[in-house]
Order: structure tokens, then sequence, then C-alpha cells
């Protein structure tokens, strides 16, 4: 057995952020606008985030886990940059944002 913090605030942080994470993937696939697909990778990667501190208190190795969560965070926050310009040239080349009436997409 592991000497972590056994509360009922570390099990909810673990049941909230995979929450989180099944929210994330139905806003991936339940809609087609690049909008609606980047809001569903940030609420992914948040309940990633929550579900890794919920780990991390667990263990009782709360030190390690926050430096991977602020690594986790400056790559997150370089991933939805990356995105949003893709959202924006797209939008600029198809004048919509509807997936599937986007045909000239190549690669």
């Amino acid at each position: 057995m592991s000497s972590g913090i056994f509360n009922p605030e570390v099990y909810g942080l673990l049941f909230f952020g995979l929450l989180t994470v099944m929210v994330g993937v139905y806003l991936l696939l339940g809609y087609r606008n690049l909008i609606r697909i980047m809001l569903g990778v940030e609420v992914i990667s948040k309940g990633i985030t929550m579900t890794l501190l919920g780990a991390g208190l667990h263990q009782g190795r709360p030190d390690f886990i926050q430096a991977l969560i602020v690594t986790f965070i400056i790559v997150e926050t370089i991933l939805a940059a990356v995105m949003l310009g893709i959202v924006i040239i797209s939008h600029k080349i198809h004048v919509t944002l509807d997936i599937r009436r986007q045909s000239k997409l190549k690669g």
C-alpha cells in the first residue's frame, strides 16, 4: 500500500477529472465545428490535469506532480495557440468552420 492521502477530496478529484475527460471526448466526437473540437481538446487537457493532481495526492508526491502539471500546462498553451491558428487560417480559406464542408483539405 502507498502512504498516500486517503480522503474523499482526492477521490472526488479523480472522479471529476475522469468525468471532465469524458465530456471533452463527447465534444470531440459529437460536433463538427472546429471551435468546439478545439474546446473539446482543452476540456480533455483540464480533466487530465485534475486526474494527475488527484493521482499525485493519492501517491503522496505532490511536489513531483506539481512540476509535471506546470510542464503540461505550458505544452497545453502552445497546443491551444497552434490550434487557434489552424482554425483562423481554415476559416479564411474555406469561410466556414464546419469540417464537413471543407472539401479542399489535403494531407
